[in-house]
């Protein structure tokens, strides 16, 4: 659950805050011709930062989140969990996409085909408050994803607690 608010949040400041606020557009056909990677490179390192750290790449949050589960789910689950893992790779394409069509895109920029209407409208720069939160939860998800028994050494209790024993019991029927 951390690690998904962290990285969840870090991809709506960038979908949201960073690129939507200025663009005013969530169409990617639209967006593939703004080349927002060269007009907002801080939004476009950030976001592929984020879509890796969703992917589940080690390092991050994500991994050992990712990891966890499917370990668990397999012992109990294996079927379900080679149905996640294909989820996984789903969203790992989806995402990549994602990252290709908003800021890498090879199609020519609007500018390039006569029809940029940004020129008398440049985008603003990334602010100093964007930046910094984004490098807060870019940073939150390395520490953890380097570190995980900073957050594990808390929840691991947890498991061992009367009122999770009643729950696995049913509730305490």
């Amino acid at each position: 659950m951390f690690s998904h608010g962290i990285i969840a949040g870090l991809l709506f400041a960038v979908v949201g805050r960073m690129v939507y606020d200025r663009t005013h557009t969530r169409d990617f056909n639209d967006l593939e011709k703004m080349n927002l990677g060269k007009l907002l490179p801080f939004a476009g390192v950030t976001f592929t930062i984020a879509g890796v750290a969703s992917m589940g790449l080690p390092g991050f949050s994500g991994f050992v989140a990712e990891f966890q589960v499917l370990i668990g789910a397999w012992q109990v689950f294996p079927k379900m969990t080679i149905l996640a893992g294909v989820g996984i790779v789903v969203g790992v394409a989806y995402t990549l996409r994602a990252l290709q069509k908003a800021f890498y895109s090879d199609t020519p920029t609007a500018a390039q085909d006569g029809h940029d209407h940004h020129d008398d409208h440049p985008l603003d720069p990334i602010s100093g408050p964007e930046r910094v939160g984004a490098v807060m939860l870019i940073a939150a998800s390395l520490v953890i994803g380097l570190f995980p028994t900073l957050l594990m050494d808390w929840i691991e209790p947890c498991f061992k607690s009367a009122l999770f024993a009643r729950l696995l019991n049913g509730g305490g029927q």
